[in-house]
């Protein structure tokens, strides 16, 4: 018959196994989720970015075309009033008008690299923040929990036999005698089937 100490022991053994492993799957889980919820947070930055960069890469095209209008409808008056100006104050007048034009144009699509360049910068943000957020995924390692487990039970037996000794309890002396009987019902191992 089984001591109840060596049996309490092997059930605590086997609960510990149990539970180690059950708590790095959970660790495991909560590092997977985590990871999701950083994925997810990194792809709507992305698309809030982005949205962003278009709305006003959109709206300042717009307002080159609206400006583009206005220079063309005060150019084209300002050729059909052709006989107050002549010679080349005309050509200076006419030459201030796509100046001011080109100049405004220039404005608005050096804006609009800026914006560009500052999106790109704001991407990289985006990637060091979702790399700060993400946790390494590990893996549940059951030979290390197995291990742990059988030094426990080790530990406790070894205990229970170091008590026994102790007090003098313990009189059966180990040997190989009792495996190298009749072979016939043994296996190779000792074990009788």
């Amino acid at each position: 018959m089984c001591n109840p100490t060596l049996a309490i022991a092997g059930a605590q053994a086997v609960l510990q196994f149990q539970v180690a492993n059950a708590q790095q799957k959970a660790i495991r889980d909560q590092q997977i989720r985590q990871n999701e919820i950083a994925m997810r947070n990194r792809e709507q930055a992305i698309v809030s970015k982005t949205r962003g960069l278009i709305q006003r890469t959109k709206g300042r095209l717009e307002k080159i075309g609206e400006a583009e209008k206005i220079s063309r409808r005060k150019r084209a008056t300002f050729k059909v009033n052709r006989e107050n100006v002549t010679g080349n104050s005309y050509d200076f007048l006419l030459a201030n008008y796509y100046d001011k034009e080109a100049n405004y144009r220039n404005r608005i699509l050096g804006n609009i690299a800026s914006s560009k360049f500052q999106y790109l910068q704001d991407l990289k943000a985006v990637d060091l923040r979702y790399d700060s957020q993400s946790t390494y995924v590990s893996p549940v390692d059951r030979n290390m929990n197995f291990a742990s487990s059988a030094l426990s039970f080790g530990s406790t037996y070894y205990n229970y036999k170091a008590k026994q000794n102790r007090f003098q309890t313990n009189n059966e002396r180990y040997g190989y005698g009792d495996f190298t009987g009749d072979t016939d019902i043994l296996s190779d191992s000792g074990f009788q089937y």
